[in-house]
């Protein structure tokens, strides 16, 4: 498959991109920053916030499979409904290839990307580990 096969909408946001990240929010299989989904208003309020450095819609071909964004820490959030290597590396180049890490601060921002994996996605950690990426943390909620 081609680069092609991938395109990138950047969230501005639009209603029916906040109806895309619901439908997607919905449907994650693993999460990190909460346990239950939010309700659609208060998705729609945290999607117009817009809180992120830069946030994409990611399609294959027509079809919506996910969302990537880049945080104001430098970490990168893919979200792909069905996750394969092929698709984590156009994601992975998209973002490096179009965004650069901001400026390291001591104890606060590492000065490179670093994607942050759900513990059970042992999928998604095998990919990256296929690829080279080196494990740096292991995140435990107290």
């Amino acid at each position: 498959m081609s680069i092609d096969d991938i395109k990138f909408k950047k969230v501005i946001p639009t209603n029916s991109q906040i109806d895309e990240l619901y439908g997607l929010l919905l449907d994650r299989k693993y999460s990190i920053s909460h346990k239950k989904a939010s309700s659609k208003s208060e998705h729609s309020d945290f999607v117009s916030q817009h809180p992120y450095v830069a946030w994409y819609l990611v399609y294959k071909n027509t079809s919506l499979i996910g969302s990537v964004y880049v945080q104001f820490d430098n970490s990168i959030g893919i979200n792909l409904t069905e996750v394969c290597e092929s698709d984590v590396v156009t994601v992975i180049n998209y973002i490096k290839n179009n965004h650069k890490p901001l400026l390291p601060i001591k104890s606060v921002r590492s000065s490179e990307f670093f994607v942050n994996v759900a513990s059970e996605n042992t999928n998604y950690i095998q990919i990256l580990k296929n690829l080279g990426k080196e494990e740096v943390a292991r995140s435990f909620v107290i």
